[in-house]
């Protein structure tokens, strides 16, 4: 069967982005200096802590390699009770490949993984010293753990532009070709992330809503 030429132009226009290792660590809270915290008042008014987010990237020529650019997010600087009293969390991730994490056996595997953590842990060492010694929690994902638990072909994060694209409106809607049948997420406008998705969930609701006369 033929594809249809919509479907063609999506895989001309996207490929598969990368994976990601991501490490699920809780902390004491004294790792995390006084400048690093959101005060109740900036909170309040709905005043973005800007570091609350964090982009470690070494060397820009690895920017797009795996462990080239490592993001990190503390979610209890906004919300402390996500975490218990003296804690927080930190989550972090970096892009990599599936082709990395295959042919090993099960030992080999936790071998890889434990190296692959404490190598960004390490890196992270120079913004948040004292991360290794107040590192209470540690979980660790791989490109196998977001395939398995997450179903997505070679764990991938989703589809990314593979040229130069005219903006976000170039995604597809939720309407195909076929009657009756609407497509949903991140291979849809908006794109990728649980914004993203939600909102693309939203406007599908909204259009099959539209197309019943409700």
């Amino acid at each position: 069967m033929a594809l249809p030429i919509n479907e063609k132009n999506w895989q001309q226009n996207y490929q598969k982005s990368p994976s990601f290792l991501s490490l699920h660590m809780g902390v004491k809270a004294e790792v995390l200096s006084k400048v690093t915290e959101c005060h109740p008042s900036e909170r309040d008014h709905r005043t973005y802590c800007s570091q609350t987010h964090h982009i470690v990237l070494e060397d820009w020529e690895k920017m797009t390699a795996s462990a080239g650019t490592i993001f990190v997010s503390i979610p209890t600087l906004l919300d402390p009770d996500l975490a218990p009293a003296g804690y927080h969390i930190i989550h972090v991730f970096t892009p990599h490949w599936w082709a990395d994490w295959q042919g090993l056996s099960a030992s080999e595997y936790e071998a890889k993984k434990e190296v692959a953590a404490w190598e960004i842990i390490d890196r992270l060492e120079k913004i948040f010293p004292g991360l290794d010694a107040g590192l209470d929690y540690l979980e660790v994902g791989t490109p196998r753990t977001h395939r398995r638990f997450l179903g997505r072909e070679d764990g991938t994060y989703g589809p990314i532009p593979r040229r130069k694209l005219r903006g976000l409106l170039k995604m597809p809607f939720n309407r195909t070709t076929i009657e009756g049948l609407y497509c949903v997420g991140d291979s849809t406008f908006p794109g990728q992330g649980l914004n993203a998705v939600a909102f693309s969930g939203f406007a599908c609701a909204h259009r099959i809503a539209v197309d019943l006369g409700l």
